[in-house]
């Protein structure tokens, strides 16, 4: 059971404050509430639980009731312990602090990406993905050297009246930047696209083939301009694939074209980011939409890295792979989406997030529709038979890709694997030596907080709990944080990104399998840092998981299912 106090937003007459003004308060209050502010926070409800001065305190619930159900809260805290080799020597507990441990845990380092050596000669390590791309070169910079893909060709589609600016834009993408005052310790100066990658990026001007003018839609109605409007951008990236043939397409999507986004009725969704995507994944095509609000972005440095990176890997680039992760081992990420308004037996997509080597590459992947689903509550899961055609496609599609099958297969999800769901994908997988499967959630509510030991006692940490510390809960669960304190950036400072609260682990629960504990937290946190959508030090969820759900939710709108598979970089 977990107590969560909220916080609840009202005006000077006391009604309900609107919904954004509520989570722009709320962001303020808790978003600053960082590790030890989190503690005295925990510690004012302690005395407020705990006012009579009892150890232990019991509960009702309902209180009003003869059957209620009765709970006892304790005031003391629960340990975790926490071991390293790479600090300090351990610190020698008192009694009275070692009573209240009840898990042991390890904190793991942080895993190292692969680049290219200036020379293309050989590899280079780094664990800060920016870092890696300036001292160094992407990770296939060799393809580059060799003439086999010698430059970049961008695509435009832009309305008339932006072109100009768009393109004094875009040009800029080729000068240097240097960082404002957001996240001063992690990001480093823009060098410009050329330097950092290595290859030119072919900007075309307004009155070239490769800049396609998108006619303004005719209706302002959201429902008819969204569908007009989606059909218009559609046409113009037509017209730029037969007259151009760029690597990919970047569409600018001005403000005064906000209400025409999507729209959502009882019956049916509409959204034209993903409306445009589906169509251009069947053929092949990358995409890149840019929001007319970007342009104003203080921080034009980040906006500039993370923007050059899309653009990098949308023409099928690998910008960096992992250095540590088992060669023969694959890891799959299982995504549904649920469209309610379609019919039985095709009212749920499964969103096979490509399967990913161990390296973090991403291969092919490919979706189907699930025959015959089974609900447990909101949650969709797969019949025997189901799973049984997903094992067989994971396995071929490796096959496909190495021509060999993997010694071992690693399947994450977000909801627990049921027995049907075991039994198909084990029969399916066939000829595989190991399968684990490990269910990944997020738990928002499960919180620690860190402990550091000051004049020889325990006392609460500036920082929250470190990256990679993983605690093992029962013979099956653990927690590990992807999300965390670091020092991956400067082995003097630590870094927590984002700076907001404090982070939630992720909860892994494995269903089956046999790895060590070690093996598959270290194998999480590698694959945290193989997003190619970001230059973030890592993301709060595997890329596995990471990018299912959104595959399968784009992946729906697809016209046809079967055989062919996709690079996943068609959905960034």
């Amino acid at each position: 059971m977990v107590l969560k106090p909220a916080l609840r937003i009202q005006d000077q007459n006391g009604r309900r404050a609107p919904v954004e003004i509520e989570k722009a308060v709320k962001l303020q209050i808790l978003g600053a509430q960082f590790n030890d502010k989190f503690n005295q926070a925990i510690n004012w409800w302690r005395q407020k639980l705990f006012s009579d001065g009892n150890s232990t305190t019991i509960y009702k619930f309902p209180d009003d009731s003869s059957s209620s159900f009765r709970f006892k809260v304790r005031r003391s805290p629960v340990f975790a312990e926490i071991g390293s080799a790479s600090r300090q020597p351990p610190i020698a507990l008192s009694g009275g602090v070692k009573r209240l441990v009840r898990h042991q845990g390890v904190e793991l380092t942080e895993p190292v990406l692969l680049f290219s050596d200036k020379a293309a000669t050989g590899h280079a390590k780094d664990t800060h993905p920016i870092r890696g791309i300036v001292h160094n070169q992407p990770f296939d910079f060799g393809l580059t050297q060799k003439g086999l893909a010698s430059s970049i060709r961008l695509g435009v589609v832009c309305p008339r009246r932006e072109a100009v600016r768009l393109s004094n834009y875009l040009n800029g993408f080729m000068q240097r930047q240097r960082p404002q005052r957001a996240n001063p310790e992690y990001l480093l100066e823009y060098p410009g696209f050329n330097r950092a990658y290595g290859i030119p990026l072919e900007i075309p001007h307004p009155d070239d083939s490769g800049w396609a003018t998108c006619a303004e839609p005719e209706s302002a109605d959201p429902t008819a301009g969204a569908r007009e409007l989606a059909e218009k951008i559609i046409r113009s990236i037509d017209e730029l694939m037969a007259a151009y043939a760029p690597h990919e397409v970047l569409v600018f999507f001005p403000e005064r074209w906000s209400t025409l986004k999507g729209f959502r009725t009882e019956n049916e969704r509409f959204d034209l980011h993903d409306f445009v995507k589906a169509y251009c994944v069947q053929r092949g095509i990358s995409t890149q939409f840019l929001e007319e609000k970007t342009l104003a972005n203080k921080e034009q440095c980040s906006v500039r890295w993370w923007l050059s990176l899309a653009l990098y890997v949308k023409s099928m680039r690998t910008p960096w792979v992992l250095e540590s992760l088992d060669p023969d081992t694959a890891f799959v990420g299982l995504g549904f989406s649920v469209d309610p308004a379609a019919p039985r037996g095709r009212h749920v997509v499964l969103g096979c997030s490509h399967i990913y080597s161990g390296r973090g590459e991403g291969l092919q992947f490919r979706l189907s529709k699930i025959e015959n689903p089974i609900f447990r509550g909101r949650n969709p899961f797969m019949s025997e038979q189901d799973a049984r055609r997903l094992g067989e496609t994971i396995r071929q599609l490796f096959f496909d890709a190495r021509l060999k099958l993997p010694g071992r297969v690693v399947i994450h999800k977000r909801t627990p694997f049921i027995k049907q769901e075991r039994d198909g994908l084990c029969e399916g997988l066939s000829g595989v030596n190991r399968i684990e499967m490990l269910e990944i959630k997020m738990d928002h509510a499960l919180r620690y907080v860190a402990s550091v030991q000051r004049n020889g006692r325990f006392d609460e940490d500036n920082f929250p709990v470190r990256r990679g510390t993983t605690v093992r809960l029962d013979d099956f669960t653990a927690l590990v944080w992807v999300h965390g304190s670091t020092t991956a950036i400067d082995g003097r400072r630590r870094y927590y990104q984002g700076r907001r609260r404090i982070p939630a682990p992720i909860v892994v629960r494995r269903h089956m399998g046999e790895s060590d504990l070690q093996t598959v937290a270290q194998e999480l946190l590698g694959l945290s840092k193989m997003n190619w959508n970001t230059f973030d030090l890592y993301t709060k969820l595997p890329a596995t998981v990471h990018s299912s759900n959104e595959i399968a939710r784009i992946g729906s709108l697809l016209q046809r299912f079967g055989p062919q598979s996709y690079d996943f970089r068609l959905f960034m």
